[in-house]
């Protein structure tokens, strides 16, 4: 895990996770990294609304499809399969205009996945973080800002 790279200590559901003093040059880079948003707190109240359409042109990498996971973008979890395997359930945050998560079940293995074309509103993303969006979804998907959340 991440935090415990950088010597974190997880204090529990109230107060999460708690870093050394030194660590904030690297926490923030963790941060930018996986959410696209450095940490602060008016990265998180700066947010507008996402238009994203799902794209299978770039097959080198599946971005759309997850193994016994749910299926994260810059680090938001878009869609994931539920208990029985049957079936996926959207992120919290998500709504599918076209288009549904699936699940199917290969060897014993729940594989999420969302359909190449699907189009759904990923709300409350911050604003720092859609350039973040846009340069994970090159040959995977288009991003187009709403907006302000």
């Amino acid at each position: 895990m991440h935090a415990k790279r950088l010597d974190g200590r997880w204090r529990g559901q109230e107060i999460g996770w708690v870093f050394e003093p030194g660590r904030g040059d690297a926490l923030r880079a963790l941060c930018l990294r996986i959410w696209g948003v450095d940490g602060t707190p008016d990265a998180v109240t700066d947010c507008v609304e996402l238009r994203i359409e799902a794209d299978y042109t770039d097959i080198r990498s599946a971005v759309w499809i997850a193994h016994d996971a749910p299926v994260y973008l810059v680090g938001r979890e878009i869609a994931a399969s539920l208990r029985n395997g049957r079936a996926a359930r959207p992120g919290r945050g998500v709504k599918f205009l076209s288009g549904k998560p699936g699940c199917k079940t290969e060897l014993h293995h729940k594989v999420t996945s969302i359909p190449h074309g699907s189009v759904f509103l990923l709300k409350d993303t911050p604003r720092m973080a859609v350039e973040h969006f846009e340069r994970a979804l090159h040959g995977h998907g288009r991003c187009q800002v709403l907006s302000a959340a």
